[in-house]
């Protein structure tokens, strides 16, 4: 094998990820870690490879030449830093990480080391997301001007009693930086993907308010302008028993939309006599992203996900918790926003 990978968390995407690297002849998940001992072992029997008892063992190891790092957010500066200093590529599961200092970090110990570090924002290859991003490249649409992109989740009823009770990792926002950068930062990567470089925000955020014994679910709503002049409207969050996405967008001369990550999309022309339906490709995002780092490793030059893009995408969600918490539009310039301390991490919303 060309790439044998070591697999660094062992939990519910690291089963997607075995899948997507099975499916790439040049690759070989060889060895696991978890703090899970059992996670560990069992993804190893289901990928074919070994399982470690300690991280020193796996970056140590000259049987590996790459990471899949799988883990919760706050660990994965530390772990790529590991990585690069031990001479592996690395593929990092999304978000980078939880402020702007941390994602320079994992970028310049990349860059000294000479590897290669892709950030897992896999949204951006999968089949909807893939062609309306062809299609938006080929002129399908014109000049892209305007969008909204919506992605609601199902919110269950919380009552406020059980408030604060969920231990889980991904119930902690300190953990994860917030819904912004946990879920919605695949949406915030593709709406970058087509529209270009983020110039302003302004971003409200309503919910957790008591309702007769019951906490109203969050939504996140942020009018993003770019340096094309484009106005993109984003919104998460939740809807009690009812999940919404929805993905249109505007250009000179057409429009998209889609409501289905694996599509159909639908295709508006002013010269088409009606909607014209766009079947999407099939292969696993997960799978593409896979390649795109190895070409990059093979060719030269960066993957598309690659740190300063990881970078801007955690900046972009970071600068709308900020303009909700001073109540003022964040202004960026190269895609990074200004007077937003490098240090700032969103540990309340």
């Amino acid at each position: 094998m060309k790439y044998r990978i070591g697999l660094i968390g062992c939990g519910g995407i690291a089963g997607t990820w075995v899948q997507a690297v099975a499916q790439h002849p040049d690759c070989h998940i060889a060895l696991t870690y978890d703090l899970s001992p059992q996670a560990a072992a069992q993804r190893a029997a289901e990928a074919g490879g070994r399982a470690v008892k300690d991280l020193e063992e796996l970056f140590g190891s000259d049987q590996i030449d790459m990471v899949i790092v799988a883990t919760p957010t706050p660990s994965h500066p530390d772990l790529v830093i590991r990585a690069a200093q031990a001479g592996k590529h690395a593929l990092c599961e999304k978000p980078m990480a939880l402020s702007l200092k941390e994602c320079r970090r994992m970028g310049a110990a990349c860059q000294r080391a000479g590897v290669k570090l892709a950030v897992g924002h896999s949204l951006r290859f999968w089949g909807a997301f893939l062609a309306c991003r062809r299609l938006v490249a080929e002129g399908a649409i014109g000049a892209p001007v305007s969008g909204s992109i919506d992605r609601i989740w199902a919110a269950r009823l919380h009552p406020v009693a059980e408030a604060g009770k969920d231990e889980t990792w991904r119930a902690q926002t300190r953990n994860t930086g917030g819904a912004v950068l946990e879920g919605f930062v695949h949406e915030m990567d593709f709406t970058r993907a087509v529209f270009g470089e983020v110039a302003a925000v302004d971003c409200q955020i309503a919910g957790d308010q008591e309702y007769a014994g019951l906490l109203s679910p969050q939504i996140v709503q942020a009018l993003v302008r770019f340096e094309s002049g484009a106005l993109v409207t984003l919104r998460t969050g939740g809807t009690v028993a009812l999940p919404s996405m929805g993905y249109w967008l505007a250009g000179t001369e057409g429009a998209l939309r889609f409501t289905a990550w694996g599509g159909p999309l639908e295709h508006y022309r002013h010269d088409f006599p009606e909607k014209k339906l766009v079947e999407c490709e099939k292969t696993s995002a997960y799978y593409l992203e896979l390649c795109d780092l190895i070409r990059a490793i093979e060719e030269g030059g960066e993957p598309e996900n690659s740190p300063a893009n990881g970078e801007k995408n955690v900046g972009l969600g970071l600068a709308m918790y900020r303009a909700f918490e001073t109540g003022r539009r964040v202004a960026f310039a190269e895609g990074i926003p200004l007077r937003l301390p490098a240090t700032y991490q969103n540990t309340q919303w």
